[in-house]
């Protein structure tokens, strides 16, 4: 696994744990609090002008049962290191509510 420093964030860094399972935490410390599980429900890439911009946008489904407030989370993937990202609830949906990411680099 690459260290975090190390790691080029990109919407193809993604895609292949389409329907896989995050971790999410309130703080990078392991004892601070219980994680809730998100699934990777969709990675959806915008085409920009400039080859050097990437924007691109990862959408999670929760839990019906608890909704997380907007905020910085900490995510981690059993194969990615462990990241820092603002997620925002979008939706409802029958099987929990829904969260978008956006990445902006370049």
């Amino acid at each position: 696994m690459q260290s975090a420093v190390s790691m080029t964030v990109s919407a193809e860094l993604f895609l292949p744990h389409i329907g896989t399972a995050f971790s999410v935490r309130w703080q990078a410390d392991e004892a601070a609090d219980p994680p809730i599980t998100l699934r990777l429900d969709e990675v959806a890439i915008a085409r920009t002008a400039r080859a050097d911009h990437r924007v691109f946008s990862l959408f999670f489904v929760g839990d019906a049962a608890f909704m997380l407030q907007q905020g910085t989370y900490f995510l981690r993937h059993a194969a990615l290191p462990e990241q820092p990202m603002f997620l925002v609830p979008i939706a409802g949906a029958r099987d929990g509510y829904r969260y978008q990411a956006c990445f902006n680099l370049g």
